[in-house]
C-alpha cells in the first residue's frame, strides 16, 4: 500500500510540475492568493422544474489543498486566461470534493461568469 501512496504522491508532483497553469483565487471576503490549477470538467444530472433530466456542465480546477490553504467556499472566484470562475455546483451539490485517493487535492466546482478584469 505504501508503494501506491508513493505512486499517487509522485503523479500528482508531476500535474502539479508539468499540467498545471497559474491562476488567482479571489475569496468572497476578498483575500486574493496566486496558486497552480489542473482545468477539469464535471458532468451534473439535474431535474428542471418540468422533471426533466438536464446536464450541467461545471469547469473544474483541481488545487493542491496544501498550496491553497483554506477550504475553497461558494461564491469564491478563480480568474483563469482572463475569464472569472465563481465556485459553486447545481442542486445543492458541494461546491468542492476531494481529488484522488489521499485527500489533499481539491476538485472545485466552478461556472464562468465573465472578463476576470471586470469582476474586480
Amino acid at each position: 500500500m505504501d508503494m501506491l501512496r508513493q505512486g499517487a504522491e509522485w503523479l500528482s508532483a508531476q500535474r502539479q510540475q508539468h499540467v498545471a497553469t497559474d491562476v488567482q483565487y479571489r475569496r468572497f471576503d476578498g483575500g486574493t492568493s496566486s496558486v497552480k490549477a489542473t482545468l477539469g470538467k464535471t458532468v451534473f444530472r439535474a431535474e428542471n422544474e418540468f422533471g426533466v433530466t438536464v446536464r450541467v456542465h461545471s469547469f473544474d480546477f483541481i488545487i493542491s489543498s496544501t498550496e491553497l490553504g483554506f477550504e475553497p467556499q461558494r461564491n469564491d472566484e478563480i480568474i483563469c486566461d482572463g475569464k472569472t470562475y465563481e465556485v459553486l455546483a447545481p442542486n445543492g451539490e458541494p461546491c468542492w470534493r476531494w481529488s484522488g485517493t489521499s485527500n489533499n487535492t481539491y476538485r472545485i466546482h466552478t461556472k464562468e461568469i465573465g472578463d476576470g478584469e471586470q469582476q474586480q
